[in-house]
């Protein structure tokens, strides 16, 4: 994190002269979300919680559904590695345990080799869930853990409960919503929560299908968003039917934005591309933002072939979406900075150009 907040030190002479933003742990990177991935890593992903969310999916679902789910979700096992292989394995865990809770046939004799797969080495399999009387369950594709001091401390949360999220499950709600890892949720449906049990609950009562609110903490500020659609065990809502707690949220007005974006490589004799400032007319959602600054790091690569080549994870923008930032793994830092009023915008453009003079890049949104 040094080395990445000593890279991004001309951004931050800009930022705080001229738009005013807060320096947060000796870095201005962190109001931008840059910490949450590495403070969320440090508790790793659980597999208990994702195999209780994919479980939660699947609940209600027939004995020869999940017998041809186990099937499918076991015959290609052998050829998998790395992280497709545990995925695979949660979901044949999650469908295993749904089996034995419905004493379905093909869940005890001849499934011991499936079973010591997904255990692992000198690991039992787990205990099938008690058929107790069941509660509504939902899930959203999200694996999440209770918040520790030390993730309270690091993630700025000003309340010590809510759930930090892990993992996401690709392709469902959580994940398509714009859900993060190193996201921590808040609330759901208006509960607070602080267990994922109880999370799978507040889900459970809302009908397969439909979306929810979720109140976010992301980096070091409040957001909320409408997920879905979700699966729960409450029945999907007949065509036509309208759901009676549907969340709304107001629409973001469509506005000029006048935007510079920036990436600068790591090291001593640091270099990097700077854009012209530029404008756009869009909402200033995280979406669109994000979908800017990536799209100029691709011209960067286009521009210089073969130097910027370190995977970069989505940006993440502040709540106004002044600040996009995304630093890879060799700490090139990537940055985009907007305002709403054009002056603002080109002394930030000027600031840059007087602070740090690095090559200016031809592009523009319009750019091919």
């Amino acid at each position: 994190m040094q080395r990445v907040c000593k890279a991004a030190k001309a951004w931050m002479t800009a930022l705080v002269a001229v738009s005013g933003a807060a320096m947060v742990s000796g870095c201005a990177l962190d109001p931008v979300g840059l910490a949450i991935g590495a403070a969320s890593s440090m508790s790793g992903p659980s597999e208990a919680s994702m195999t209780a969310d994919v479980a939660a999916a699947y609940r209600g679902t027939d004995c020869p559904t999940l017998e041809a789910l186990l099937k499918d979700y076991s015959d290609p096992l052998p050829t998998l590695g790395g992280s497709e292989r545990q995925a695979q394995t949660i979901h044949i865990t999650a469908v295993r345990q749904l089996m034995a809770e419905q004493r379905c046939p093909a869940a005890g004799a001849g499934s011991t080799a499936t079973a010591a797969v997904t255990a692992g080495p000198g690991t039992p399999a787990p205990a099938p869930a008690p058929a107790a009387a069941r509660e509504p369950q939902g899930a959203m594709g999200a694996a999440v853990e209770p918040l520790t001091p030390h993730l309270v401390q690091a993630l700025g949360v000003e309340s010590p409960r809510g759930l930090v999220v892990t993992a996401l499950a690709p392709g469902k709600a959580a994940e398509l919503s714009g859900i993060r890892a190193g996201d921590v949720i808040l609330e759901v449906r208006g509960v607070a929560v602080d267990d994922a049990a109880q999370m799978r609950r507040v889900l459970g009562v809302v009908p397969s299908g439909q979306s929810v609110p979720v109140k976010l903490w992301r980096a070091r500020e409040p957001r909320e968003l409408i997920v879905g659609p979700i699966t729960s065990t409450t029945p999907a809502l007949p065509p036509g039917a309208v759901y009676a707690d549907a969340p709304v949220l107001p629409v973001a007005p469509v506005r000029e934005r006048f935007c510079v974006a920036q990436v600068i490589g790591s090291g001593l004799f640091a270099s990097g591309l700077h854009s012209p400032l530029f404008t756009v007319r869009n909402d200033g959602s995280e979406a669109e933002s994000a979908k800017l600054t990536t799209a100029f790091l691709e011209a960067a690569r286009k521009a210089q072939p073969g130097y910027w080549l370190a995977p970069h994870p989505r940006p993440t923008c502040t709540r106004d979406s002044k600040v996009c930032t995304s630093a890879s793994a060799d700490s090139d830092v990537l940055m985009m900075m907007c305002e709403t009023d054009r002056e603002k915008g080109a002394q930030i453009y000027e600031a840059l150009r007087r602070d740090q003079p690095l090559i200016e890049l031809a592009w523009s949104p319009s750019a091919p």
